[in-house]
């Protein structure tokens, strides 16, 4: 890949990364300019965008994934994306605090170490994703960008709130769950950047498999393990149309 083409895929990337963050940020806005946020509310948001991730790693990530790396490659990038976000989750802490931050059950009170790490490798995760989109099929690569978007609203609103609960003030959660999500989503655009090559499709095709596993643990430790057992009607009607936009924007931009 010569200067000029890297040059453009510097670019394509950038506003892309842009674009997920902008989401972040407007989730912590939402969050401080109210004082209460509702539980339902954000698990329907939640819920939504899990039935997104879902499509898109279910519909376009994995088969794109065992396209590049064949099904026994693509498939143990999968499984070892789904083990490392499951290992977070039991042994470090809820690699996804958005799905669990207002359970009551929890009680989430205030930003911790162990927090900051899973959810860094989380929107780590993320920027890597959205780097990989930039490298296959068009269309994938937008779903992609939407799926990661819609849920950095939840996420974003979540970070804020614990930051609030952590004594913060409306000006400093926001600033701190914005440089949060920021610092490592783009940090894992980066290091795809840096790191795989356009043309390189066994190891894109591999990280699209950890992305994928990643994706759907994230889905269902939103679903089973949280939103489900709070509100199950509501929940699985938020799933299913946020699977039915994905749907609509695959026909919209041609995949089918």
């Amino acid at each position: 890949m010569d200067s000029a083409q890297q040059l453009d895929l510097g670019g394509f990337l950038f506003l892309r990364l842009v674009v997920a963050v902008s989401m972040a940020a407007l989730g912590a806005l939402i969050a401080i300019s109210f004082k209460k946020i509702s539980h339902l509310g954000l698990c329907l948001l939640i819920s939504f965008a899990a039935g997104a991730l879902l499509a898109v790693a279910v519909f376009d990530i994995i088969p794109e994934s065992l396209q590049l790396v064949g099904w026994k490659a693509g498939l143990a990038g999968v499984v070892l994306g789904y083990a490392l976000f499951s290992a977070l989750t039991k042994f470090v802490f809820h690699v996804c605090p958005a799905c669990s931050a207002t359970h009551t059950e929890l009680n989430f009170k205030a930003l911790t170490l162990t927090m900051m790490v899973t959810l860094g490798v989380h929107s780590f995760m993320d920027g890597l994703a959205i780097y990989s989109g930039c490298l296959v099929t068009s269309g994938v690569g937008v779903l992609i960008l939407i799926a990661v978007a819609y849920h950095k609203l939840p996420e974003g609103m979540a970070l804020a709130l614990v930051a609030r609960n952590s004594g913060m003030s409306r000006s400093r959660s926001l600033a701190f769950s914005v440089g949060m999500e920021a610092s490592t989503t783009i940090a894992g655009g980066l290091v795809g950047f840096l790191t795989l090559v356009p043309g390189s499709s066994h190891w894109v095709g591999v990280v699209l498999g950890v992305v994928a596993g990643g994706f759907l643990y994230v889905v269902l430790h939103a679903l089973l393990s949280e939103a489900v057992k709070h509100h199950p009607r509501s929940t699985l009607a938020a799933v299913l149309a946020g699977a039915l936009s994905i749907g609509l924007a695959a026909y919209g931009i041609g995949i089918f």
